[in-house]
Order: structure tokens, then sequence, then C-alpha cells
């Protein structure tokens, strides 16, 4: 049973599941995320207080890697273009950040340039971690 104190400690996560614009290359749209839409976000995210903002890049080589870490078992692999991740305190923190004026005006509209926004995916879940820094979780 979890105590009052672990729900207060509780971090979330947004996760993203995102496709790229289908007119725009792998390299293309890895570039654009990494080195413009990256730098645009972080600023803000960082004065709202998010922890932590990532992009996993899942693209058509290190899908290939799928086959040395699965068996038969789990045989239907994610075809997404790239996962990005937000972790913060309080889902409120997530709410301003994306209410803040620069969001509203300009990261808002930074999507068009690259993301296929019909078709990716978002959701939001607290983080429970059982391994982290090399180091078990209790």
């Amino acid at each position: 049973m979890e105590t009052t104190n672990q729900a207060q400690q509780r971090l979330f996560q947004w996760t993203v599941c995102a496709y790229r614009r289908p007119d725009l290359s792998e390299k293309e749209y890895h570039a654009y995320m990494s080195e413009k839409h990256g730098p645009l976000v972080k600023g803000l995210l960082v004065k709202y207080g998010i922890i932590r903002f990532s992009m996993i890049h899942n693209t058509t080589e290190t899908r290939k890697q799928m086959a040395k870490i699965v068996g038969p078992q789990f045989n239907n692999h994610a075809d997404y273009d790239c996962f990005v991740q937000a972790v913060f305190k309080d889902v409120e923190d997530f709410v301003r950040f994306k209410a803040d004026p620069f969001y509203v005006e300009v990261i808002h509209h930074d999507h068009e340039n690259f993301a296929d926004t019909t078709r990716s995916r978002m959701t939001v879940g607290w983080v429970d971690d059982h391994v982290l820094n090399g180091k078990s979780v209790d």
C-alpha cells in the first residue's frame, strides 16, 4: 500500500509517441528535433520546473537492433520516429508551461515544422522507478 509520503514524492511523465511529417526524411526530422525544437523548448521547460526532457530517436537503423533484444514473444515493434518525454513533480507545472505566451505564440506552432500531429499519440502517467542510476530502488 502506498504511503502519503510516496504519493507526494511521485513524479509524472508525459510521453509522446511521435511520427514525423511525411515529407521529411528521417535525417531531416531528427536533426530538426535535436538542433531546433529541443533548444527552442528547454529554457521554458526549466522555467516551469520540468525535471527532465528527453528525445528517444527511433530510426530505421535503431529498430534493426530490436532483433537482438527481443524474441518472438514481443514481435510488434513500435514504428514511431521518436519518443519525447518530460518528467515533472506536478501536472500543473506542465500546464503552466503550455499556457506561457512563448509556448502559445512560438512553440505550439513549431510542431507543424516537423510533427505529424494527426498520427502522433501521447499520454501521462506516474513514474515507478525500480533501477535508477545503476542502483536498485526500494
